[in-house]
């Protein structure tokens, strides 16, 4: 699933067609189609959420998403670069207030607090640890909201 079609393009021709059981071109902000609900074990948002517009509580409408479409037992798992409260280096600030300003990243408020307060908004078991700026998370059993 991606928004954009040349990224599903380039996955099927990378991962091969005969390995790839469905495609969606889909908005994560927009509820999933029906026939995804619990259909998943895993859905992955490795190094989606910083790229994400809004802060991480309007974000956090793409988590439950995910978490809808996560089969009993699933897990939803990722990473994020995290903009507030981190260590950065002088070329990584940089580089975040650059892709900040030209709407590539939308992190500048991304917290672990704030990662993990939405996480376990959405979940029941929720794991996170920070290495760096990076965030790296799962979360199973999605809470009925």
């Amino acid at each position: 699933m991606d928004l954009n079609p040349d990224s599903l393009k380039i996955a099927a021709s990378r991962v091969g067609n005969t390995k790839i059981r469905a495609t969606l071109q889909h908005d994560v902000f927009d509820t999933f189609p029906a026939d995804w609900h619990g259909r998943f074990d895993s859905v992955s948002m490795y190094y989606l959420l910083h790229c994400l517009p809004g802060e991480m509580t309007t974000k956090a409408k793409a988590i439950k998403n995910a978490g809808m479409a996560l089969k009993p037992g699933g897990t939803l798992f990722g990473a994020t670069i995290l903009g507030k409260e981190v260590p950065h280096n002088a070329f990584g600030k940089k580089l975040m207030a650059v892709y900040n300003k030209k709407g590539i990243f939308s992190n500048t408020n991304d917290s672990a607090d704030t990662l993990r307060s939405v996480l376990d908004e959405h979940f029941a078991k929720v794991t996170l640890e920070q290495h760096g700026a990076v965030a790296l998370f799962s979360a199973t059993m999605p809470r009925s909201l």
